[in-house]
């Protein structure tokens, strides 16, 4: 029935037919051809193509690398609090004939799944972590390859093919923003104590076992001084001044007193700021 209808308007028509029937295919496109709602061909080609122009209908696919950007939205993360992230989606199309035929316009399908993978994937993850788990923040691209593969599966239908799905833009939201820099500087300053208590640590283990090849063996009570003493003037933050008792008492040893005394003093000389 088609067939003989397109004949007939052909013949009675012809000079329209002749002119009409025309068709240009520019570089790195492809056309879909329905001829009265069939599928009738997918022309390729580059250049002038000639199709009947009576019952037919045209769906122009761009199979050029395309970039689509998910804009900014507000998602929970992995630990409940609320981030904004968007991203940067790359694709092309590879099968032209799902992409005009098996969904409603392509482009916002794949634009559409891609907001859904951003939402999905970063609900998974804390923004950051001090447990070295994968987060948001430190581990970027195993996200984006998680997200992509995802993507992947989702547009497989539209015969999409997705290149690199990329976070643009990752913080928290502006409502919790605040809570968490302080959090963050609190966090960033325990971690420096730490670092700091361990290096004095293993300062005063050095200086106690020097002291003793040095010949100089402290009693109990003068060597727990001297690390209390130690400890104070390595860890404290600003510039400490050593006191020590003079009192003089029985089975006192004056002498180990002196030799702390300037083994002090010499500590906080050393580490007191250079002004230039």
């Amino acid at each position: 029935m088609e067939k003989t209808l397109t004949l007939v308007m052909s013949i009675l028509l012809l000079p329209f037919t002749l002119l009409f029937s025309w068709l240009i295919v520019h570089p790195q496109e492809e056309v879909v051809v329905l001829g009265w709602g069939k599928l009738s061909k997918v022309v390729k080609t580059p250049g002038l193509s000639w199709v009947n122009v009576w019952g037919r209908r045209l769906v122009r696919i761009s199979t050029k690398q395309q970039a689509i950007e998910v804009h900014r939205t507000v998602v929970a993360d992995g630990n409940g609090n609320p981030i904004v992230v968007a991203a940067v989606v790359t694709f092309r199309f590879v099968d032209s004939k799902k992409a005009a035929l098996d969904v409603q316009d392509a482009p916002s399908f794949v634009k559409t799944q891609a907001m859904a993978v951003l939402k999905q994937v970063a609900s998974r993850y804390p923004y950051e972590s001090a447990t070295h788990q994968t987060s948001l923040k430190s581990e970027t691209g195993v996200i984006a390859k998680e997200m992509r593969e995802i993507l992947q599966s989702k547009v497989e239908i539209a015969g999409a093919e997705v290149a690199s799905f990329e976070l643009s833009d990752l913080s928290y939201a502006p409502e919790i923003a605040q809570s968490m820099l302080v959090r963050q500087q609190a966090q960033a300053l325990v971690d420096a104590r730490k670092v700091i208590v361990d290096g004095a640590v293993q300062i005063v283990h050095h200086a106690v076992e020097l002291l003793g090849e040095k010949g100089h063996k402290l009693p109990a009570g003068e060597e727990a001084r001297l690390v209390s003493n130690l400890l104070t003037v390595i860890c404290g933050e600003s510039h400490v001044q050593p006191t020590y008792s003079i009192q003089s008492g029985e089975g006192r040893d004056a002498a180990a007193d002196d030799r702390i005394g300037k083994l002090l003093e010499t500590i906080a000389k050393n580490t007191t700021p250079k002004t230039s």
